[in-house]
């Protein structure tokens, strides 16, 4: 009789969840990737993200001649993605001090600039139940030059896995359908039932 090491239930649901994050993550950079920059394990101020998208936009309008130009505006986004376990309150709110004080530097505030939004999308198994009023309340806007030379705001998003829901601050809202429509995707290529 051949003896088999019984199965830690707990490893196998920890990989099949990792797997999903993985697998929301790679969705969620596969479909910004028409219109953004990605980059996996991007490294910025010592801290390493798992997924990171950049898009610039630039817009001007002109009279007859483009040397006559009435206005040019560039609008930027910088996307980061973190991935947890279980998001509790505190790791929110380190990650929204470092978009505040470290990814805020980022900013490129020229003449031209006008946005640039700063947006977390955290992928988590689990969250806490305060973790969507915490979402909720966090906001950041920070002005260049009296608003001369633009803004930057932060986006923030958490996708709680285990309830297929998506979260956002006020500033996100833009962000929810799309989390939405590519997070929760099951393995046949079908949209999951959100509980």
């Amino acid at each position: 009789m051949e003896w088999y090491p019984e199965e830690n239930n707990d490893s196998v649901s920890q990989s099949s969840n990792q797997d999903e994050k993985s697998l929301a993550l790679t969705r969620l950079l596969a479909a910004h990737e028409a219109w953004f920059d990605i980059m996996r394990d991007f490294e910025y101020a010592g801290h390493t993200f798992p997924g990171f998208a950049k898009f610039h936009s630039h817009g001007e309008q002109y009279v007859l001649v483009k040397r006559a130009k009435l206005w040019e505006v560039d609008a930027h986004e910088l996307m980061f993605f973190e991935l947890a376990d279980h998001l509790d309150g505190d790791t929110l709110s380190r990650l929204v001090s470092f978009m505040t004080t470290e990814a805020v530097k980022m900013v490129d505030a020229k003449t031209n600039h006008m946005t640039t939004y700063l947006s977390l999308v955290v992928i988590a198994d689990t969250v806490d139940d305060d973790i969507a009023q915490a979402v909720r309340a966090a906001k950041f806007r920070k002005t260049y030059k009296l608003g001369l030379h633009g803004w930057a705001d932060l986006r923030l998003a958490v996708i709680d896995l285990s309830r297929a829901n998506v979260m956002t601050n006020a500033v996100g809202k833009e962000l929810k359908a799309s989390l939405e429509a590519n997070a929760f995707l099951s393995n046949d290529g079908t949209e999951k039932a959100r509980r």
